[in-house]
């Protein structure tokens, strides 16, 4: 009997040992760890959109880093430091904020910006970034409109490019005041290249003068100040010296004159760049790098009348 209960217990246990055994879940099979792909900064950049014909860089004006480089539209173009010579080493995000100066073709030089110093270098796209003295040249994102140097002295390394090929660290160094006026180049869409003051002021000449004589005195010179120098004028990049001359006023001043003609400045332009003065009375013009008033356009000439018809009477 005893050896019955025995083997009786004993099979009990060996179910009960059993039915835990099925109710305990079967460990979850190991989860393998996220593969993370490994992406080049450069495959992060959106494709260039190339121009469609060579790039311009011309020559514009800043009030506190004097002349610099730009683009055909005026947008300012800087320099890296950390490039080595005709060789980009901004890709990726640096791109992305720093767009390059693309060209299709051989780059053009504005009004006094050397040709010699403009060149290309071959990005890792394949297009083809706009170089000055051996320095490739970009934008800054954050600059929205002509003139803006929002880029300039960015982390130490950023910097606007001069017509001569240097970088522009810091202000132009003031003119001493036995230092002749300097006449620099500007420009804008409208009238193109012509003579601006160190500020980028605009300068003008007045039809009524003559060759090397000023008729502009009392209200005129009011409204219309005259250039005026304490030594021999400065030709900046792109200025003809030859052209550059002075003339005595009645009060004893001396005024600069560039091809005989007397230059003022206008009592209207409150900004570099400005051109108010540009046509008043038809007297007063901007003038170019050659020495020659800037004219308006001539006014479209009025379309022919249509030819009477053969049917009916011309009266």
């Amino acid at each position: 009997m005893k050896t019955k209960f025995l083997l009786f217990s004993l099979t009990m246990l060996a179910l009960i040992v059993s039915a835990c055994a099925s109710a305990t879940p079967a460990p979850a099979p190991a989860t393998p760890a996220p593969v993370i792909p490994v992406t080049g900064l450069a495959t992060n950049t959106p494709a260039p959109v190339l121009p469609g014909g060579p790039a311009t860089v011309n020559v514009g004006m800043s009030a506190s880093l004097g002349s610099m480089l730009v683009d055909s539209k005026g947008m300012t173009l800087y320099i890296f430091t950390q490039d080595s010579p005709n060789t980009s080493s901004c890709y990726g995000s640096c791109a992305s904020y720093w767009p390059p100066l693309l060209t299709n073709g051989a780059p053009l030089a504005g009004a006094g910006v050397t040709a010699g110093m403009l060149g290309t270098t071959k990005r890792t796209d394949g297009s083809m970034q706009v170089t000055y003295n051996g320095w490739p040249l970009y934008y800054f994102i954050k600059d929205k409109a002509a003139g803006d140097t929002t880029g300039q002295n960015v982390q130490g390394s950023w910097f606007v490019i001069n017509p001569s090929g240097n970088s522009v660290t810091g202000a132009p160094a003031a003119a001493s005041a036995s230092a002749g006026a300097m006449i620099n180049a500007g420009q804008n869409s409208s009238l193109g290249s012509f003579l601006v003051d160190s500020k980028g002021m605009s300068l003008y000449v007045f039809a009524n003068d003559t060759a090397n004589a000023s008729n502009c005195l009392g209200t005129c010179a009011t409204n219309w100040p005259p250039v005026l120098t304490s030594g021999a004028p400065v030709a900046g990049m792109g200025v003809n010296a030859g052209l550059l001359g002075t003339l005595t006023r009645s009060d004893g001043s001396v005024q600069v004159t560039y091809n005989g003609m007397p230059l003022y400045g206008f009592a209207g332009d409150s900004a570099a760049g400005d051109t108010k003065g540009q046509g008043v009375k038809n007297l007063w013009h901007v003038i170019d790098l050659s020495g020659k008033p800037v004219m308006p356009a001539p006014a479209a000439a009025p379309a022919a009348p249509a030819p009477a018809s053969s049917g009916g009477s011309s009266w």
